[in-house]
């Protein structure tokens, strides 16, 4: 206690102070964005009701305290996550100093007596260049071996592996948990589906929007401009009920085809206009979507800026309270300033180049 005032704590901190399974965790997200693959995991754990606290964001590595357990929903839902790793130490990127850790790391609480395991190095846009990666691989493990009794090392096959990330002149250190495999998304990719349009959403954008707007299993994901099914496609296979409208029918059964190659069976589709959404109020758990825009856009002969604000006026509604909608935008449009019209607070914004004309903004609102 300091001057007297107590330090309060949150009720996310309470609940982490009361868990026994609590660790620090890291994850390696894609480089694609700087925003969006960090947003996307907290957004995720925030579906899933998973407390946590975000300890530091580096680039390209997220660092958190919650239960370990949490890496499984991250493994399963994320598109912009490529490694999750259970920490041992953090520390400056250093070569004396990272094997100083090493030597003082508690190994064999993450390796057992006999387990063989390998060590591998991650380096982040060039980060510690004066550190030759197999050599602090061959350093790391020399100091395993040493520590735990009858460990050997495995490079095809080990039962562990450890793994380290240089980055911002630090290095992260830890044992790998899980490894992303992202070919699926090359697989559902837009050219890969049975119905296929030049402005379809790409399938790791659809997949992270979705999480950013947390829809929980079994919620009921609406998109109201549905297109090619993108959104509904990536909703359903993170085991939501999926409901799309478009006002082209050559759409809506393009989506149905789309949905049907993967097994999905929508909740319903129909050729709506968005601007009259057919729903009571509070009757879907979220939006996601991305409305038209651009020149092979269908805007029925209106203004970009007054199609999404007839939109959210009338869709808005449809969601829950305190729900989320997640939507994509022109940068130009100023779509933030359009949603607080309708009635929705603003949480986030991130902004993806997509060619001389066009920033896309993803926006994610919540419906107070």
């Amino acid at each position: 206690m300091k001057n007297g005032k107590r330090k309060v704590e949150t009720p996310i901190q309470s609940q982490l102070r009361e868990d026994d399974d609590v660790a620090q965790l890291f994850f390696l997200v894609s480089g694609e964005n700087p925003t969006l693959p960090f947003s996307e995991i907290k957004a995720i754990l925030d579906a899933e009701a998973i407390p946590h606290r975000v300890l530091e964001g580096l680039t390209q590595v997220l660092r958190i305290e919650a239960s370990p357990s949490c890496i499984e929903h991250v493994k399963f839902r994320s598109a912009m996550t490529r490694i999750c790793g259970m920490e041992v130490f953090n520390c400056g990127a250093e070569l004396e100093e990272i094997l100083e850790n090493v030597r003082k790391a508690e190994l064999s609480s993450v390796i057992g007596e006999g387990e063989s395991f390998t060590v591998r190095i991650s380096r982040v846009r060039r980060s510690t260049p004066q550190i030759a990666g197999t050599t602090l691989e061959k350093k790391i493990g020399e100091i395993i071996q040493k520590s735990v009794q009858e460990t050997r090392v495995d490079l095809k096959t080990p039962a562990k592996t450890l793994f380290g990330v240089l980055t911002d002149d630090r290095f992260i250190f830890g044992l790998k948990a899980a490894t992303l495999r992202h070919g699926e998304y090359l697989e559902r990719g837009p050219r890969r589906k049975i119905f296929f349009h030049p402005a379809a959403m790409p399938v790791k954008l659809a997949r992270c929007m979705v999480n950013l707007a947390q829809p929980r299993e079994g919620d009921l994901v609406l998109d109201p401009f549905c297109g090619t099914g993108s959104f509904l496609v990536e909703a359903g296979l993170m085991g939501c009920r999926a409901l799309g409208f478009d006002v082209k029918r050559r759409m809506v059964r393009g989506t149905l085809r789309n949905l049907s190659l993967y097994g999905i069976v929508p909740e319903g589709l129909a050729v709506a206009d968005a601007r009259l959404v057919p729903l009571s109020e509070a009757s879907v758990g979220c939006i996601v979507t991305d409305p038209p825009y651009g020149t092979s856009a269908t805007t029925l002969g209106m203004e970009t800026r007054e199609l999404f604000g007839n939109f959210l006026s009338n869709a808005g509604d449809a969601v829950e309270k305190g729900r989320l909608v997640c939507l994509a935008a022109p940068r130009t449009l100023g779509v933030q300033e359009v949603g607080e019209r309708s009635g929705l607070k603003h949480l986030e914004s991130h902004f993806i180049y997509i060619h001389h004309s066009l920033t896309r903004e993803v926006a994610v609102f919540r419906r107070e």
